[in-house]
This record gives C-alpha cells, structure tokens and sequence, in this order.
C-alpha cells in the first residue's frame, strides 16, 4: 500500500483507529524528517504537493467564438422586463414576450441565453418560440450542452440539403421539434420522413410523433393512417383511432357509421322520434382494428364493455352524417339519446366526436346536457369551442346564477380546467364586473384577480381609475412589453 493511500485510509478513519507509519520515498525522507509537527495534516499537504510536482496540465484548444448574429440586438424597452419574465411566477408571460420578438425577428440577449434554454429543457412548449430568437448564439451554446441539443431541430433550415441525414442522426428531443416545424411548414415532407424511421422507433416514440400529425391533418395523411391502425402498439393504434376519426371522410369513419346504423335505429312515431339501441354482442376483428377493445370488460370507468363498445363507435362517426342518417339535429338527438338506457355511452361517446371534429353546434348542445344526470367532459368540450364561442357560452352558464359569489366560482372552474385564451374587451369587462362585486362584498377571489391580469384585455389600463391597482400595473406591463416590439 502506497503511503499516500495509508494517509488516506488514517483521515477516513482517524489516527485514534488507524495510525499511519508509511515508508517515504527517498526524495520525499528528507522533507518530511524536517517538518515541525508530523502530524497527519502535514504529511497529506506535503503528499499532495509532492505528488502534483512536474505535473504537466491538459492543453485546450480555444473554443471558436460563436458567428454574428443575423437576427436584430434587444433594446433597452424590450429588455426591461426579461428578468420577470425568466422568474418562476414572470414565465406565465414568457411566451408572450418570445412570440413578438420572433415576429420582428429579435434575439434573446445573449447573457440570459442560458437561463432561456434552461426552461426550454423543462417545458417542451416553449421550444419551438424558443428556437425563433435564440439565433445564432443559442446554436452555439446548444453543440457544447447535450441538454440544449433540442435546440438544434428547431434551428435547421428545412432547406438543408443534409436534412435527410440530421432527421436519421439527430437526438429524440432535436427530431421530434424538427418534425413539428416540418408539420407546419411542408406536411407531405413531414409524413415521408416519418415513413422512413417508422419501423425501427419505439412505441411511445411512434406516438410522440404521430400527434404531431394533428398539424395540417388532411386527405393526404389518409392511407399512412390508416396503415397505422395495424401498428401492434396499443397507444398508436389509439392515437391513429383518434387522427382518423377527426378526419371527414375517413373510411374509419364510413366504416364505425355502418356499424352504428345497424345498432342505433330510429323509430318515427306518430309524435315523437326516439332511438332504439341493439347492443353490439361482440368485438369482430374489423371492430377491433378500428380501436374497439374486446376486452373492455377487463376496464373499470363505469360502463359495461357492451357499452364502452357503442361509445367507441359513436366517438368515430361523421357529425354531419348522424344528423343527416337520423334526421334529427344534435339538440332534438341529444334528447332522445337522454331517453334511452344507453345514454352515458351514446353521448360520451358523441362528446369525443365533438371534440375531435370541433363541431360547434354539438360542442355547444352537449355543454348544456344537465351535468347532475350525466357526466360529460364539459371542460374538454369548452376547450374546443372558438374563443368567441368560449366567451358568450361562459357569460350565459355564469349568467344562470343570481349570486356574485357563484358567478366567480363558476368562472373560476372554467379557467382553472380549461386551456388559456387571451380575453377579449368585452368579456373582460364582463368578469371584471363579477370581480369589483365580490370587492365589495369583501368576499373576492385572488385567484379571478390573476386571470385578470394575465389574459384580459391589457388595453384596459388605459381607464386606470376604473379597475383596482393589482390589475392595471400588470396590465401597464404587458402594454409595455408589446409597445417594446410595435
């Protein structure tokens, strides 16, 4: 054992259990002969030093700078609120700042680069904007941090004519915003490169991307689809179900409409129409290849697997057709679907098509289905409404309520469960009227505040006695933030 490891072993465990005699090298004898105190401490220094004498450090060669930026420097306005903007609470905003200064081709200041890509790593939605003002520095910083490489498939040119060769050789985090960028700017390129590696990915990785072909989704993607519906992963064969049942015309679709004609009827009476339902007894192959599961039994959500099977089938057909095939429009549907025993399936599964074929019509009769007798994803379908429709459907359910305090909480779950908008004029004013009355009646809701400020109309701030202090100086903010870049 070398003395260096006895000393070692005798600071580990202490001089008390191991008391250290090592045998010194001839040139080292002298030296530690003529220390003052022999102690442990001076024997390790002396060693240390002794063994990094002629030591020959590792050269390294200079890193090239990175090149010139073509993208236009920040000013000083549209840098004032970036410290804000990169702090925890500020990044609700982030985006908004990185979507202007993208459009008038701005960087990110070079010294807060790092901290961008930081949250990029962690939130996979910022990347694409992050990659428009990250310029030529953010690439330069992205081939010496394997964490940022992400970077890379949002900054090729997709005119590059070793594109083909970076989709094959690129990290999963580089292809899959490649493959975005590639969705919304050339689907058909998109599409055939996707074919290329489609054999050899994962499951979850087939899946990542084919979500991504919900970008531009067209007639076009068709025959790939519907080739996917063989794909022997559950999760793709899900996420295929889902593409092509939000595409019109899809032979899935013509083929779940047949199937649902033979099992929902309709029966004229001399009054009324209403729905007789013939329960699908079994799962046929074809069924199964079109995202039935024949062991549905084996799933616990509520329904029984005969009607789990008829709400998969609802979920894929045609709108358009249901209302043309019965005759009966989605408010005068939904009705008589209410009045059979199979109304949980029929209309679960209706509010899956809704949502995937953004059917407003339905979208807006299957949100005023009584939630207390069915539960329906109400936030999925609220989501799906254009945000003019979101805006007046969310003022007359919160207008059924005579209480201020109601009316708030009303609000509130719809921003909570649903996915952001930024508010207009009108609907501002709207909750804002909700929320000055709950002021007064000292019963108000920081958290209605906060929607406020983030998504209301920012031009408000313009009235500034009129609203209280909390909102008007973020919306001074964000006013400052857009006029930075106008």
């Amino acid at each position: 054992m070398s003395a260096w490891q006895q000393l070692q072993i005798s600071a580990l465990l202490g001089t008390q259990k191991n008391s250290p005699s090592p045998q010194w090298s001839t040139e080292l004898a002298p030296i530690m002969s003529q220390l003052y105190d022999n102690t442990l401490l001076n024997q390790l220094a002396a060693m240390s030093a002794y063994q990094r004498a002629a030591y020959t450090p590792v050269s390294m060669t200079l890193a090239p700078p990175a090149p010139a930026d073509v993208l236009h420097s920040t000013t000083l306005a549209q840098q004032k609120w970036l410290v804000y903007l990169l702090s925890y609470e500020g990044q609700d905003y982030l985006l908004d700042w990185l979507s202007l200064a993208a459009q008038k081709q701005v960087a990110f200041p070079a010294a807060q680069l790092p901290e961008l890509l930081d949250i990029g790593n962690k939130n996979k939605k910022l990347r694409l904007a992050i990659s428009q003002v990250a310029g030529q520095r953010g690439a330069w910083l992205a081939q010496r941090n394997s964490d940022w490489q992400w970077l890379q498939g949002g900054q090729i040119s997709l005119e590059n004519e070793q594109l083909t060769d970076y989709w094959h050789t690129a990290s999963a985090a580089s292809r899959e915003l490649l493959f975005e960028r590639l969705r919304l700017a050339n689907p058909v390129q998109a599409r055939t490169f996707l074919q290329q590696v489609w054999q050899e990915e994962a499951a979850a990785t087939r899946k990542l991307l084919l979500e991504k072909c919900a970008i531009n989704l067209s007639l076009d993607d068709h025959d790939f689809l519907e080739g996917c519906l063989d794909d022997r992963s559950r999760i793709v064969k899900e996420q295929t179900v889902d593409l092509l049942a939000s595409l019109q015309g899809s032979l899935l679709q013509q083929r779940l409409q047949h199937s649902l004609s033979q099992h929902l009827t309709l029966k004229k009476g001399l009054i009324h129409k209403s729905l007789q339902v013939e329960a699908i007894e079994q799962v046929s192959e074809a069924l199964e290849r079109d995202g039935l599961n024949p062991k549905a039994a084996d799933i616990k959500n509520g329904l029984g697997e005969k009607a789990q099977w008829l709400r998969d089938v609802s979920a894929g057909v045609s709108l358009e057709w249901l209302s043309s095939h019965y005759e009966l429009q989605a408010e005068a549907f939904i009705v008589a679907a209410l009045k059979t025993d199979w109304a949980e399936a029929i209309l679960t599964g209706l509010s899956t098509a809704a949502i995937r074929q953004k059917h407003s019509l339905w979208l807006k009769a299957l949100l005023e289905v009584d939630s207390k007798k069915l539960a329906l994803p109400r936030f999925k379908l609220f989501d799906a409404l254009s945000i003019a429709d979101r805006e007046s459907w969310l003022l007359a359910y919160a207008a059924q309520s005579k209480k201020e305090l109601e009316r708030g909480s009303l609000l509130l779950q719809f921003f909570y469960q649903s996915q952001p908008w930024h508010w207009s004029r009108y609907f501002t004013i709207a909750v804002i009227e909700v929320y000055q009355q709950q002021l007064k009646l000292q019963q108000s809701n920081n958290q209605l505040g906060h929607y406020l400020a983030r998504y209301g109309d920012a031009q408000l701030a313009q009235a500034a006695n009129q609203y209280p202090h909390q909102l008007v100086n973020t919306w001074l903010m964000r006013m400052e933030i857009g006029q930075a870049f106008a």
